[in-house]
C-alpha cells in the first residue's frame, strides 16, 4: 500500500513569505516588522565561517553612504 505524504516538513523561503502576507491580508496590518529568526542564525553562522563575507559587506555600506 503507498500512501503518498501530503505535508512537507521543510518549507521553501517563498512559501513562509506567502503565509506571512496573508497573514498580513487577513487580518488588515499594515506595518508588520517579520523578523526570520532562523534565517539570521544562519546568516551569522555563515559570517563566522567566511570573515570576508564582513568585511564586503562593509565596503558595500560605505559606497551606498
Amino acid at each position: 500500500m503507498n500512501i503518498e505524504n501530503t505535508f512537507s516538513v521543510v518549507t521553501s523561503a517563498s512559501e513562509q513569505q506567502d503565509d506571512i502576507s496573508a497573514l498580513r491580508e487577513a487580518f488588515a496590518i499594515k506595518t508588520f516588522h517579520y523578523i526570520d529568526i532562523a534565517r539570521e542564525e544562519r546568516l551569522a553562522g555563515i559570517v563566522a565561517r567566511w570573515p570576508l563575507l564582513t568585511e564586503l559587506a562593509s565596503v558595500v555600506a560605505e559606497q551606498q553612504r
